[in-house]
């Protein structure tokens, strides 16, 4: 892993609740946010994993698609 990428998720793509679900695993969360508002969140601060999301559940896009 990079020490300017915090995730390490290949090129794989996740549904917001997939997505959220890997963050919980990986960083742990508030139990009373789900995993979508989580990967929400996280995506707002680190845009460049938008990239992994799969298009029809993500609201943003990413500027390398």
């Amino acid at each position: 892993m990079t020490t300017n990428q915090l995730l390490e998720i290949g090129n794989k793509l996740y549904s917001l609740e997939e997505f959220g679900l890997l963050i919980r695993n990986n960083f742990g969360g508030d139990n009373n946010v789900s995993n979508i508002m989580l990967a929400e969140i996280f995506l707002s601060k680190y845009p460049q994993y938008l990239c992994n999301i799969k298009k029809a559940d993500s609201k943003k896009s990413c500027s390398c698609c």
